[in-house]
């Protein structure tokens, strides 16, 4: 393979208990049709995704002390993506979620982020940078000891090897946003925040004004996700807006993921942005139809099939 993507970041073990209508703490028990244990976390489902595509990938990232984590670590080692460079956290907890998930694809997560908190930049060992083609950062604003400088100087150094940046993010909770990552946005050639991310981050009400905010700061390339609105490309010379593909929903946990994994596989092989959005939105497509942030995407033939089965998406260049 002539490409190899480093994922840095957060991964999570999923826990599934579906169907959840709603939660009542003095009620006995529930009945429940199933309870799975997945794995999950924005670096974890770029890197698996990525993976089953195809790609060479090196997951850097913290894993825990516990089963849980043993779990994660196998999800990643079972489609051939490279581990030697995990981060072990003697003593902590994997971090995870408790997914409540309702029969319309509805969710609400109950989190905890042991391991992601724990998560230093000067944990990395940098030699993993050699010879690397692209670095994607997933799960900005729950490593609070790395999101901000310590993503900075990594994005810095990148920049200085001529490897090729994105960053994808997650809901802060802390309200700061902006204040973190500010100083990431001139190092950053790629930035996928959803919509609803991107409007608390710049405070603009268009998603062309949105994708603005972050071009004005340094950004090369920005791709917003907008759930069932599609998703909207900009750099300094073209935007693009793409829609989606119509199928069933049952579970959007990844979705957001396996779009950027698209991304950066057309990235990655050169495809024109209009290509890259609609793999990429493929990607998003297979992923909503199962259960878990990456059990629907198994390989590239079956993005490609689903594309030439189901046509482009709605596509305009501006």
């Amino acid at each position: 393979m002539d490409h190899r993507i480093i994922c840095v970041g957060e991964t999570i073990a999923d826990l599934y208990a579906y169907p959840i209508s709603q939660v009542a703490l003095n009620a006995d028990y529930h009945l429940l049709e199933s309870f799975q244990v997945r794995t999950g976390g924005d670096a974890h489902n770029n890197a698996v995704d990525l993976a089953s595509l195809g790609e060479e990938v090196i997951y850097v990232g913290p894993i825990g002390d516990d089963f849980f984590a043993e779990n994660c670590l196998a999800s990643m080692k079972d489609v051939g993506i490279n581990t030697d460079h995990v981060i072990r956290c003697p003593g902590k907890e994997q971090t995870k979620s408790l997914i409540l998930l309702g029969k319309d694809g509805g969710r609400t997560f109950y989190q905890l982020f042991e391991t992601s908190q724990a998560f230093r930049e000067e944990d990395i060992d940098l030699s993993v940078l050699d010879h690397a083609d692209f670095l994607e950062i997933g799960g900005t604003f729950h490593m609070t000891q790395f999101d901000g400088e310590g993503a900075r100087k990594l994005l810095e150094i990148c920049r200085k090897k001529g490897i090729v940046t994105g960053m994808d993010v997650t809901m802060d909770r802390t309200g700061r946003w902006g204040e973190i990552i500010e100083s990431n946005y001139p190092y950053l050639d790629y930035f996928f925040p959803s919509i609803e991310q991107a409007v608390e981050l710049t405070h603009r009400s268009s998603i062309p004004d949105m994708a603005a905010f972050f071009l004005e700061r340094g950004v090369g390339h920005v791709v917003i996700k907008a759930g069932d609105q599609g998703s909207f490309y900009m750099d300094h010379q073209q935007s693009v807006q793409c829609g989606c593909y119509k199928v069933a929903v049952k579970d959007t946990t990844g979705a957001g993921d396996a779009f950027v994994a698209g991304m950066i596989y057309g990235i990655e092989h050169k495809y024109d942005i209009r290509r890259c959005m609609t793999f990429a939105t493929a990607c998003s497509a297979l992923v909503i139809q199962d259960i878990g942030a990456t059990a629907g995407i198994r390989s590239l033939s079956q993005v490609q099939r689903f594309i030439e089965e189901h046509g482009e998406p709605a596509v305009s260049v501006s």
